[in-house]
C-alpha cells in the first residue's frame, strides 16, 4: 500500500483519488496559519474589544442579580400559599386531620 496516495474503490470496481499526502499536510498548514492569526487578531484588537466585554459581564451581574430578586419574590408568594393552604386543611379538618382548637 502507498503513502503517496490515498485511493478508495467506488462503486463498479474502479479506483477513484480522494488527494495525496502532501494536500493532506497543507490543509493541517493552513489550520495552523489561521489559528495562528486569530490569536494575533485577538491579541491587537483586545485593548478596543475590553470595554465591550465589560459591558457584557456587567450586564450579565445585572440581570442575575434581577433574577436573584424574582426568584426570592416567587419563593415567598409559594410559601405564603403553602401556609395559607396548611391553615384552611387545618380549619377544614378531615379524615386524618381534626380541626384545631384554639
Amino acid at each position: 500500500m502507498s503513502h503517496e496516495k490515498d485511493e478508495t474503490v467506488a462503486e463498479g470496481g474502479k479506483s477513484q483519488t480522494n488527494g495525496t499526502r502532501q494536500g493532506k499536510q497543507t490543509g493541517v498548514k493552513s489550520a495552523y496559519l489561521w489559528g495562528a492569526a486569530s490569536g494575533l487578531a485577538l491579541a491587537v484588537f483586545a485593548p478596543m474589544l475590553r470595554p465591550t466585554a465589560k459591558a457584557v459581564v456587567k450586564g450579565g451581574i445585572k440581570v442575575g442579580r434581577q433574577a436573584k430578586k424574582v426568584g426570592y419574590h416567587l419563593k415567598e408568594e409559594f410559601e405564603d400559599i403553602a401556609a395559607e393552604a396548611q391553615a384552611d386543611l387545618e380549619r377544614e379538618g378531615g379524615p386524618g386531620n381534626p380541626p384545631r382548637t384554639a
